[in-house]
């Protein structure tokens, strides 16, 4: 399965902006290639050109944003 299949089907699922379904399409490869929540080990294999620290606060942030939204559906 290629990212744009993974891509395709998280669309479909999700009712995400096209930028955080392709970062999460990557997040999960990335995830599957280090097999690990490091998310340091993570950053170092992220699809890029950015550097390893900038993809590490990408992931800081996106985690955050999900884990806030998903604090806030169950208040």
């Amino acid at each position: 399965m290629d990212i744009y299949s993974i891509e395709q089907i998280l669309a479909q699922n999700l009712s995400w902006n096209g930028a955080r379904i392709k970062f999460l399409a990557r997040f999960l490869i990335a995830l599957f290639q280090v097999q690990t929540v490091n998310l340091t080990k993570i950053a170092c294999v992220f699809a890029g050109n950015a550097k390893v620290s900038s993809n590490y606060k990408r992931l800081q942030r996106f985690l955050h944003f999900f884990l806030c939204r998903r604090w806030k559906w169950r208040v």
